[in-house]
């Protein structure tokens, strides 16, 4: 699936992107992401351990430890865990 970017100050793009309209990936310590594909918010499904993003804007997360249902928003380029598992929301 090619990303596309949205204007989610836009309501509608953004409740379609709140409601994972576009989907999600599941993230383990083996997932492979597709080519292109960015996320716009990563939920903590299973306690992760090294959850690690990268952004355009260089805000990126580094070896972050994120517990079970916490959520963090942002426009990231790739998404990675080192345990547990995460759900990356396809932007």
């Amino acid at each position: 699936m090619a990303s596309r970017k949205v204007n989610l100050t836009n309501a509608g793009e953004f409740q379609n992107a709140a409601f994972a309209q576009s989907g999600f990936r599941v993230v383990d310590n083996s997932f492979s992401q597709p080519a292109g594909e960015n996320y716009v918010a990563i939920y903590c499904l299973a306690v992760a351990t090294n959850v690690t993003t990268t952004t355009s804007a260089g805000d990126a997360l580094g070896g972050v430890d994120m517990q079970q249902g916490m959520v963090v928003y942002g426009d990231f380029t790739t998404v990675s865990v080192g345990t547990g598992t995460v759900l990356a929301y396809i932007r």
